[in-house]
């Protein structure tokens, strides 16, 4: 049985004893968006009170909730629109932590976004009946400091280590620490997905109308880049990180962050890309022969790229005078 499985089956069983705070819900019973509210805040308030330290105040930006199907079906629609209310409530502990500390604390976010993974899972435990797991009204949370996108995962597209240190929230329970291995974690049947992300607020801005603006546009991804693919389409490439890399073919690196084209003329960290979200600017720095626009790119060496100014639209980055790479910023960006 998988170590995640023993994990996550442990905490459940401690979510067995009713929490002064935590009303207990009879088994079957529905879950609700409140409910989803105050399970998530309740994991965040319990992190950032085991994680802080000195004057730096720590907290989950990733947060993985499995559902039983049925309760998943019924909240879904409703999530774009709960999740603000639960980021608004996030920074409003962060504000509340931060008065508790000496002057000078340091809250920045240990990641640029907020990410939610929504999931409808059942894990077998009984072959015969396949009996569910996560039982309909219960909710298993895992949170980690950095983002962990189980289905991007799955696709060799993921932004953390397979190995990293999560928490787990049952409903009900206490926060329980596990170091889970995140291969056993894809190992469960998923049934649906829904994932949503939002920009951190250094202004803690609590209104809910605004983080859900903030969070269309960054979904969207900051930028797309498009090449020609071996069938005569195009491969397209959604820029979802202020920073990125594009290698060629023996790039081995397989983060979020990396556009691996699968070309020998393309070097590995051939080029780089970042955005500055407060200048609302691309810069992009070379590292091998690249031209931008028809115009050569001076190159960069060891740890000090020189950068210069990305056009936000119908870029042209050519590399090694072999691979033509178009890149178009977001148009909300624009």
């Amino acid at each position: 049985m998988s170590k995640v499985f023993e994990a996550l089956k442990k905490a459940l069983s401690l979510g067995a004893v009713e929490q002064d705070n935590q009303p207990q819900k009879p088994t079957g019973s529905k879950i609700t968006n409140q409910v989803l509210l105050h399970e998530l805040v309740a994991h965040f308030e319990d992190r950032i009170e085991e994680l802080s330290v000195g004057k730096r105040l720590l907290y989950p930006m990733s947060f993985n909730i499995l559902m039983h199907p049925d309760d998943y079906n019924r909240t879904k629609e409703s999530l774009p629109f709960v999740l603000p209310e639960v980021v608004a409530a996030f920074y409003g502990v962060i504000r509340r932590k931060a008065k508790d500390y000496s002057a000078g604390v340091n809250y920045a976010p240990p990641a640029t976004y907020w990410f939610f993974q929504f999931s409808a899972c059942q894990i077998g435990t009984n072959v015969e009946g396949k009996e569910d797991f996560i039982k309909q009204g219960e909710i298993v949370t895992t949170g980690s400091l950095t983002t962990f996108d189980i289905f991007r995962a799955q696709r060799g597209n993921m932004r953390t280590e397979a190995n990293v240190h999560l928490s787990v929230k049952c409903q009900n329970s206490n926060t329980n620490d596990n170091n889970i291995n995140m291969d056993a974690l894809l190992g469960m049947e998923i049934l649906s997905e829904g994932s949503y992300t939002f920009p951190f607020d250094k202004s803690l801005n609590e209104d809910s109308s605004r983080i859900s603006m903030k969070s269309e546009a960054e979904r969207k991804g900051w930028a797309e880049l498009r090449w020609a693919a071996a069938n005569g389409g195009y491969n397209v490439y959604e820029m979802m990180d202020t920073y990125i890399d594009i290698s060629g073919s023996a790039e081995t690196r397989q983060t979020r962050n990396i556009l691996r084209i699968e070309s020998d003329a393309v070097s590995v960290s051939h080029v780089q890309i970042k955005y500055d979200q407060a200048t609302q600017t691309f810069s992009l720095a070379a590292y091998a022969k690249t031209r931008l626009n028809s115009r050569e790119v001076p190159l960069s060496s060891g740890g000090a790229p020189q950068w210069i100014m990305l056009p936000k639209k119908n870029s042209k980055i050519f590399l090694n005078d072999t691979v033509s790479v178009e890149f178009n910023a977001n148009p909300d960006l624009v």
